[in-house]
């Protein structure tokens, strides 16, 4: 028994290790509708190298599902908060509250984790390779040659990408909405990463975007009711955690 309890121990620890790391991922086609199970990817190396996916990795997203909960009450809830305050404001002001309900209304959110999936960097940096564990779903598109263009402006939507256009060459195609921010813009990349670049006259910075990104224009904080400063954060939040088309 001293030898063989040793034995069943260690397997029992690695029966439980491969339990413990267990997952189910779902991969989504953004192009074709289509959908793919995989199972028992222990981690991210193991799922971004299966041949099975293919995809444009710098806008892939992975989302579990505990956190895609999560994320669709935070945007319900955004949503309500930003109904009321369109209700308590005057006409101009409540018509720009009421075109961003629309287009905050139609982003699909997910449970977006913000790691990196290129599989290179994943295989490369132990660190960057993390343990599965649980249900995922992984949403997988094509490289995009578009910019989405969004907030408290006319026209929203998405404009063609072009080499060198900066954040202000593609705002100034877009008249801005009562009570939109003026100084600065959110530049969100591919990967939900954000970046607050300056677009007034006296402030403007040159600033490219790589294709697939958003540009918000937010509201301006004289603009946003009391006790909801955090607005604008929230609506930014929302974004990032949207799933790519």
């Amino acid at each position: 028994m001293k030898i063989i309890s040793p034995l069943l121990t260690a397997i029992a620890l690695l029966t439980a290790g491969y339990a413990l790391a267990d997952s189910q991922v779902t991969v989504h086609d953004l192009h074709s509708q289509n959908s793919l199970q995989i199972d028992h990817a222990q981690n991210l190396a193991q799922l971004v190298t299966n041949p099975a996916i293919h995809t444009w990795w710098p806008g892939t997203v992975i989302a579990e599902r505990g956190a895609t909960a999560v994320a669709q009450q935070q945007q319900k809830q955004l949503l309500a908060d930003l109904r009321t305050w369109q209700a308590d404001s005057g006409d101009t002001l409540a018509a720009t509250i009421g075109a961003v309900i629309h287009q905050l209304s139609a982003i699909q959110v997910t449970g977006r984790q913000f790691t990196a999936l290129d599989p290179d960097w994943v295989r490369l940096r132990p660190e960057a390779n993390r343990t599965l564990q649980g249900s995922y779903d992984l949403y997988t598109l094509p490289q995009p040659n578009q910019v989405l263009i969004l907030g408290a402006l006319e026209h929203p939507g998405k404009a063609s990408w072009q080499p060198g256009r900066t954040v202000r060459d593609y705002l100034d195609t877009h008249d801005r909405l009562s009570g939109a921010e003026r100084s600065f813009a959110t530049v969100i990349s591919p990967s939900g990463q954000m970046q607050q670049v300056p677009v007034a006259y006296w402030n403007q910075r040159h600033v490219e975007v790589a294709p697939g990104s958003i540009i918000w224009l937010g509201f301006t904080s004289w603009s946003l009711p009391w006790g909801k400063a955090d607005l604008n954060a929230r609506m930014l939040s929302v974004l990032t955690h949207r799933i790519p088309d």
